[in-house]
């Protein structure tokens, strides 16, 4: 169901009156799955340009501020770039993170509303494990695996490496100290968001079609709207 699609993502803004100020439209924003796609296979295809961009675009800031830095000099002068770096990092993966809930969400509750058997309906459900679960985020593990891994070979074992020689012990083992629990820190917290991102696709999608195969709607929905409801609380966390 890989077909290229028109790509679409609705952000709905609530209000009144006058025109919501930007921090008004952070708040309003949390309250609503924010994944408009009227077909299945435009949501495969969401998700998997979704996790692709987001990874691009981290390795595309990566790879300008490894151009800036290019010895122990200018390293020790822009490391709170480096940290900066981690922390968009992290803020990205997170973020993304959410929108692949959302987009199994969304998935889910397409094929919930379409006018077919519960044996097909149990058939298509098995497209959020495929796609969502075993195509999109697992391929937001080379944002932990790749676009972080390599934060290593520039910097701890790159060009602070090479200054060993240069400048001063202490100076340089505290350097190369402080990069290596930097880098270690953020791809551990990378990493368990990756996981728990996973778990709980895989187990929103076994417990939704459990319910199908059981023929149980109203179990079925409760197991929609709880997801959602964790969805929710997750952007309400990211955005305080």
């Amino acid at each position: 169901m890989k077909k290229l699609m028109c790509l679409s993502l609705c952000f709905v803004l609530c209000g009144c009156g006058a025109m919501p100020t930007a921090q008004n439209v952070e708040v309003k924003k949390v309250n609503v799955i924010e994944v408009s796609a009227s077909s299945l296979d435009e949501i495969e295809e969401m998700a998997s340009k979704d996790v692709e961009d987001t990874k691009e675009k981290l390795e595309s800031e990566r790879n300008a501020l490894g151009e800036k830095i290019t010895d122990f000099d200018t390293y020790t002068k822009n490391v709170d770039k480096v940290k900066a770096f981690y922390d968009q990092a992290l803020k990205q993966t997170e973020l993304l993170s959410i929108r692949l809930r959302e987009y199994a969400y969304k998935y889910a509750e397409l094929v919930m509303n379409e006018d077919a058997s519960y044996k097909v309906k149990y058939k298509d459900l098995s497209g959020i494990y495929e796609y969502i679960y075993d195509d999109a985020a697992k391929t937001m593990y080379d944002i932990y695996d790749k676009t972080l891994k390599d934060m290593y070979d520039i910097y701890y074992d790159g060009v602070i490496k090479a200054a060993y020689d240069v400048v001063d012990y202490e100076q340089w083992y505290d350097a190369r100290s402080d990069a290596y629990d930097d880098w270690y820190d953020a791809r551990s917290d990378a990493y368990d968001i990756w996981y728990d991102t996973r778990s709980d696709i895989y187990d929103f999608q076994y417990d939704l079609r459990s319910e199908v195969h059981d023929h149980d709607d109203k179990r079925a929905q409760k197991k929609m709207d709880k997801f959602k409801k964790s969805i929710l609380r997750m952007k309400e966390d990211v955005n305080d």
